[in-house]
């Protein structure tokens, strides 16, 4: 019986965990978890950029909502399994809304974003944002193909 209670709520544990971890790993460690997809992908010259830490910070703090509202949708779909208010059409619709938010948040943070940041409207809100941080980039960076754009 106690099982029967637990396992309409496993997508609560597994996206209240990814949620808790990023932002445990961001609060105390200040680890970001989009840094993390980017490691492999550009040199650590590329990945003190602002426009980089830009892009890093809003996909952390777009995946830890994400995560967030995912387990809260999960939860619901979990409780009214539980009391038996809960039926077939409305639970394939919680999961559908549930893992349509995993697929928008993919979408969003490692094609539309970057795609509006690199755009020349997003590179004009990136140097006005973070002048200071650019003009220092830049300075400390003079070679780099990035400082000539």
């Amino acid at each position: 019986d106690t099982l029967r209670n637990i396992i309409p709520f496993l997508d609560v544990f597994i996206f209240g965990g990814f949620a808790l971890s990023i932002g445990v790993a961001w609060a105390c460690f200040k680890l970001r978890f989009m840094e993390q997809f980017m490691l492999d992908d550009v040199s650590d010259v590329e990945l003190s950029h602002p426009t980089t830490q830009h892009l890093i910070l809003k996909g952390t703090q777009m995946y830890l909502i994400g995560f967030t509202l995912m387990a809260v949708i999960a939860a619901v779909n979990g409780a009214l399994s539980i009391t038996g208010n809960n039926t077939n059409t409305l639970r394939i619709i919680l999961i559908v809304v549930e893992y349509s938010i995993l697929g928008i948040m993919m979408t969003i943070s490692f094609w539309l974003y970057p795609a509006y940041i690199t755009s020349e409207k997003g590179m004009k809100m990136i140097s006005e944002k973070y002048s200071d941080e650019c003009a220092a980039w830049e300075a400390a960076n003079p070679d780099h193909e990035w400082s000539k754009l």
